[in-house]
């Protein structure tokens, strides 16, 4: 069979492909009320929009189908259940999204208890904030229609100081890779690294040109599937004058003026009981190419 691609015109919202984890974090900060999503951002949850979510989905995008008896028939995208970028097969040998967030946690606790131990940080209280935001999240299949996926946001965890030097940061970060590596994610990576910006962003956004004279030094390492751990270390005692009050949380959010953070999160899991589902709205788009997402 064969197709051909209709992109309907339409004012979509930008949607994240699964495949290649590109975290999706939130947290606090000048630049860290940030979210790191696909393109950087954090996309609101469509819940959050109750009925008015039809109103900012993109108009779906339909590929004429022609069959070896030469009839044609038009696939709605906007039906397809997964996501732009990650084919049936990669959701399906994912882990559930129960699964994940269990392995998400676990290796968390992992790395908070080698950076008590070897490190000598002290562990608080998540952001109350974030608590209370919830943790799992719907999505838009990038499409114009909802998929069956879930996005993960865990609160972040955070320390109630921080390693001033540039030397007990890259000691930390390299306890956070070995705690990686044996669960069979990346090497860390560095967000200036990931995402280069010119200097002048670095030291607006940052504090900073470089990680050892910056206020806030983030970085991710990423497992399969989606998944992500994002660590952010926040020192502002690399701020001067009165630059440093820009740096101080909101006294109300519960973040720690300094810490190191940790906060996992997933791009695009199944949840077991909606498995079947899945499958079954998988079917008639079968052996068919994925179109690109819609662009905002």
């Amino acid at each position: 069979m064969t197709s051909t691609h209709d992109d309907r015109p339409g004012d979509a919202p930008a949607t994240t492909a699964g495949g290649a984890a590109t975290p999706r974090r939130t947290g606090w900060s000048p630049t860290r009320t940030v979210a790191l999503v696909a393109a950087l951002a954090l996309g609101v949850p469509a819940a959050a929009y109750g009925g008015m979510w039809w109103l900012l989905a993109p108009r779906p995008v339909v590929t004429t189908v022609t069959g070896p008896d030469g009839r044609t028939v038009d696939l709605d995208w906007s039906e397809h259940p997964g996501q732009a970028g990650t084919s049936v097969d990669e959701v399906l040998s994912a882990p559930s999204l129960d699964e994940g967030v269990a392995g998400g946690e676990a290796l968390v606790a992992e790395v908070k208890a080698v950076v008590t131990d070897r490190a000598g940080l002290t562990w608080g209280a998540p952001p109350a904030v974030q608590v209370e935001q919830g943790t799992v999240f719907p999505v838009e299949n990038g499409w114009g229609g909802p998929s069956l996926l879930r996005t993960v946001n865990l609160p972040a965890e955070q320390t109630t100081s921080v390693p001033r030097s540039w030397t007990e940061k890259q000691a930390v970060i390299d306890l956070v890779g070995e705690a990686a590596a044996r669960h069979g994610w990346s090497e860390p990576v560095l967000d200036e690294d990931r995402w280069p910006r010119p200097e002048a962003e670095r030291v607006r956004d940052l504090g900073g040109a470089t990680p050892p004279e910056q206020v806030l030094v983030a970085g991710t390492v990423t497992g399969p599937h989606g998944q992500w751990l994002a660590f952010t270390f926040t020192d502002p005692s690399k701020a001067d004058g009165p630059a440093a009050d820009r740096w101080s949380p909101p006294a109300d959010a519960g973040w720690e003026p300094e810490s190191f953070t940790l906060a996992y999160g997933a791009n695009g899991l199944l949840p077991a009981a909606d498995r079947a589902d899945f499958e079954r709205r998988a079917v008639p788009f079968a052996g068919q190419p994925l179109p690109e997402a819609q662009e905002d």
